[in-house]
């Protein structure tokens, strides 16, 4: 049968993201479009990577066989080919498939514009947005052409996208991390930008490395935009290096796809807060938004109140708040952080991940748009660490009115100043956690390195040794010029004596997106406004100047205050009461309008106070963690007035005296019997503070028959002690070869043990009492009330009253000893010891002196010694005492009874012996 004719038209309104071809890094690109047996190609277009064609090909007496409602069905595809034009051939840069719209007559509906994929060598290489139009041509009335220009049919108005005239602001802040480009520094850069065929272009830079920002931050240009979010052509950033010979390299491009982002409508967003205005009843006020940027200013001198000691302190030895105490009921420990929550203060935010991340990288304001070049293939990845550089800025991008009034208020005019600004970076490093070990024990002897431009700050003689999560407690202040001293490295090196030291991990900080950001990352905001104390107000602008800068680089009207109680800021009334909901004003609090000030930036999102947690990573393995740090930033600028540092620094503990007179024992258990058979027990009394090795003991009561012990004997135990953890600090060498000492942290807890004394075998054991010092029970006055109940693990569960040695200083009386039974047996009472526990500063225990046991000088107070009774000695060294007290007690009837049955015996026999001599006589003299 005869063929069907057809035709086609091809639309091809713009391309984008395609390949660069040439050595500059652009393509001279144009679209053959191939269908059937039939080929036409576009116009070229020189030094682009997204081009805009805005042209329709007509294809004629296209002839298919068959039956046409078939073909409608299953329409042929239409190829369309891109190429870069040179003067010799030409380079492929990818080919994009499409299927017509078929139109066999009477059908109205138009073609609409789609993003077609177009791929090279099975790789994305960029997209075209067309349409196709199959139209059969058999008498039936087709279309009218589409307009021409310059002999060139373009888009018709039906299909091509709906224009509006648009006006792009961009903040064209300056250029970042150039590298060298042929072999030369770039140092007088330039920025083009282009969008929708219009070109901005900036003044060049004159020295990038003085100074890499441009001198003029805010410019903007008017183009005609698609309605349409989907047809808006790619806005392009081109970089441009100014060179002798007015030679100017392309060195760089960057294609926004979407300018969806930076969409804005300035007239809406103030007619809204208009109305919100004159809802919440503070009327209508002719705003301007139009605002210098204010420099920071110094805090009002009133604002300072006359007294500004902070709350009184519980006890000699007890340490009111500090910041520790702040940053442990911040991390959620019960235990530290107990007294700062009884004072009633609020915590600060600590962030588990690096700050950036909780607010969009402090992009508000500008970002990094990383600048490529050269010829991109499929097989390379549009990895950043290829970028030649970075462009700083931002866009806003909003219609103008349509009927020709004026256009609304600029929305990039107040920013702050673009020029070197000179600032003070104080790094405040609380401690690291999970560092990957360096050394063969396992361990590391990590210590901080820090790095801003060519400043450098290693504080290697601070090592902390043996340790995967020490806590450094340190600030370094470091001067810096933004942007040329920008980024902040903050390493962690271990220690090593004989080898170099390794780098464990870092973590970089960009301080100029803190600086520059709105979101303030320059100085987090607390929680409440104290103007005295130890949270004081600790930033260079007070919070009612920081709220009326914010407005102003938001472009928003400024605060409008209703007395001091009430503001209306962003389309939103804040109220003091609202904050302030307990009635009750600290004594530290600063003015109610700066304390609304504060409590309505943090609600608007501000950065507040907090810890950011950063993971550290090293250059030799960058993808595997090696640890995390916890640390916060502060900047400021020095043409402010710098407030004081905050001490971070660890805890120091106090140089303490522990001093145990022990007096007296009663209801010893007996545990020996002498070969008499009498139960007794040589009784001594060990003590000493869990955590130190160093044990002192008593004398010896030899021979208790009672269970009485009499000694007087004082020991004496020096320690460090940590008021506000309530913990006792030991430094100690692992082992004899170890060159450093490490900490331990033990509570104060003393503990007592009675003994019997054994010379041939081992002592035997007879009770224990363990007194943690912070919270011990309290003492009884007299022996005979003592029992087991009086501990507060009592197996009855009575509640026993309690006693911090630390607050009462001097603590006398009689504690029960135990000795704890089996799994299934209970306690049971060994005895009862009589105390008097002293704690001393080391000034009280210079005043005065006192020596272990009854030494010299044996005073404060005096020992007198042990009023024992005659019975107690030790039986080899005193053998009349033994004939005396042992043996004649127990059995001197027996030796006199003896003594009798031997006179007796010695009688009898004499008379014995002497009897028949006698009577021999007496009968001799007889005879």
């Amino acid at each position: 049968k005869e063929p069907h004719t057809y035709q086609l038209r091809a639309y091809i309104y713009q391309a984008r993201d395609l390949f660069s071809a040439d050595p500059s890094g652009l393509s001279d690109p144009y679209a053959r479009v191939v269908f059937s047996r039939q080929s036409q190609r576009t116009k070229v277009l020189n030094e682009t990577l997204c081009p805009t064609w805005d042209q329709t090909l007509v294809f004629e007496e296209v002839e298919f066989y068959g039956n046409p409602s078939m073909l409608a069905e299953s329409p042929p595809i239409v190829v369309v080919e891109l190429f870069d034009y040179d003067t010799v051939g030409s380079d492929f840069l990818g080919r994009a498939i499409a299927t017509p719209i078929v139109k066999l007559g009477g059908e109205h509906q138009m073609a609409k514009l789609n993003w077609h994929p177009i791929t090279r060598g099975g790789e994305p290489a960029g997209e075209l947005l067309g349409a196709f139009e199959l139209y059969l041509n058999e008498g039936a009335e087709l279309p009218f052409m589409p307009p021409t220009r310059q002999d060139v049919y373009q888009v018709p108005s039906g299909i091509r996208p709906v224009m509006q005239l648009t006006r792009i602001e961009v903040l064209t802040w300056g250029v970042r991390h150039m590298k060298k480009f042929q072999l030369a520094a770039v140092n007088s850069p330039s920025i083009e930008i282009e969008c929708g065929g219009v070109v901005l272009s900036t003044i060049k830079i004159k020295n990038a490395k003085k100074n890499p920002n441009f001198e003029t931050s805010s410019m903007l240009f008017d183009v005609f935009l698609p309605v349409e979010e989907l047809y808006t052509p790619p806005l392009n950033i081109r970089l441009l290096d100014h060179r002798s010979f007015g030679v100017k390299p392309l060195v760089g491009t960057h294609m926004i796809k979407s300018l969806q982002e930076y969409r804005r409508d300035p007239v809406a967003m103030v007619q809204t807060i208009r109305e919100k205005m004159l809802e919440s009843g503070f009327g209508d006020t002719d705003y301007s938004l139009d605002m210098d940027f204010a420099e920071p200013q110094e805090a009002q001198a009133q604002h300072q109140p006359q007294n500004t000691s902070s709350s009184g302190e519980d006890g000699e030895f007890k340490e009111d708040v500090d910041w520790w105490s702040k940053y442990y009921s911040s991390c959620g420990n019960e235990q530290l952080g107990r007294v700062y929550r009884e004072k009633g203060y609020e915590n600060m935010v600590v962030f588990e991940e690096e700050l950036e991340n909780y607010f969009d990288m402090f992009t508000d304001l500008a970002q990094s748009f990383p600048l490529f070049h050269g010829k991109r293939h499929e097989d390379e990845d549009l990895d950043e660490d290829k970028a030649v550089g970075y462009f700083k800025g931002t866009f806003r991008v909003y219609p103008l009115p349509a009927d020709g009034s004026d256009p609304p208020p600029r929305m990039l005019k107040n920013v702050p100043c673009n020029q070197l600004v000179e600032v003070l970076v104080r790094v405040y490093i609380v401690k690291a956690f999970e560092l990957q070990p360096q050394d063969p024990n396992g361990l590391s002897d990590p210590y901080l390195a820090l790095k801003l431009g060519r400043f450098k700050v290693k504080d290697r003689e601070n090592y902390v040794p043996k340790n995967l999560s020490p806590t450094f407690g340190k600030m370094f202040e470091l001067d810096g010029t933004l942007p040329l001293e920008s980024e902040l490295r903050v390493q962690i090196f271990d220690y090593d004596l004989l080898s170099g030291d390794d780098l464990i991990g870092e973590t970089k900080i960009d301080l100029e997106n803190r600086f520059l950001s709105a979101r303030r990352g320059v100085c987090g905001l607390p929680k409440r406004y104290y103007i005295a104390g130890p949270y004081k107000w600790r930033d260079a602008e007070l919070p009612r100047q920081i709220l009326e800068k914010w407005c102003a680089t938001q472009a928003l009207p400024p605060p409008v205050w209703r007395g001091n109680s009430q503001v209306y800021v962003n389309g939103k009334t804040c109220c003091l009461r609202d904050y302030e909901t307990r009635g009750q004003v600290h004594k530290d609090w600063g003015p109610p309008e700066e304390r609304l000030a504060l409590y309505t930036l943090l609600d608007l999102g501000l950065v507040p106070e907090h810890i950011e947690t950063r993971t550290l990573y090293n250059p030799l393995r960058p993808e595997i963690p090696q640890g995390k740090i916890q640390m916060f930033v502060d900047i400021f600028p020095k043409t402010a007035t710098i407030p004081p540092p905050i001490n971070i620094t660890p805890r120091a503990p106090q140089d303490l005296e522990l001093r145990v007179i022990v007096y007296n024992v009663q209801d010893v258990v007996l545990s020996d019997t002498s070969f008499t058979g009498e139960k007794m027990s040589d009784i001594y009394v060990k003590g000493w503070l869990k955590g130190q090795d160093k044990k002192q003991k008593t004398d010896v009561h030899y021979r208790s028959l009672n269970g009485e012990g009499n000694f007087n004997w004082r020991f004496i135990f020096p320690f460090k002690y940590l008021p506000a953890e309530e913990v006792m600090v030991i430094k100690k060498k692992e082992h004899f070869f170890s060159i450093d000492k490490h900490e331990e942290k033990h509570p104060v807890t003393f503990a007592v043990q009675i003994w019997d004394n054994d010379i041939f075998t081992p002592d035997d054991f007879l009770g224990l009492l363990e007194l943690n010092l912070n919270f011990m029970p309290k003492a009884n006055k007299f022996a005979k009330s003592v029992s087991l109940d009086d501990l507060p693990d009592n197996e009855k569960g009575k509640p026993v009253p309690m006693v911090s040695l630390f607050d009462q200083k001097n603590v006398k009386g009689w504690w029960p000893c135990y000795e704890e039974g089996g799994p299934d047996q209970p306690r049971e009472l060994t005895g009862k010891i009589e105390m008097e526990l002293e704690i001393l500063s080391k000034e009280d225990s210079e005043a005065k002196p006192a020596g272990k046991g009854q030494e010299e000088p044996n005073e404060n107070p005096h020992l007198d010694p042990p009023n024992r009774p005659a019975t107690s000695f030790l039986w080899f060294t005193s053998p009349w005492k033994s004939l005396r007290y042992i043996i004649w007690n127990n059995y001197k009837w027996y030796i006199i009874g003896g003594l009798i049955l031997i006179l007796i015996i010695a009688m009898i026999g004499l008379f014995i012996y002497s009897a028949p001599g006698a009577l021999s006589e007496k009968l001799i003299a007889k005879i």
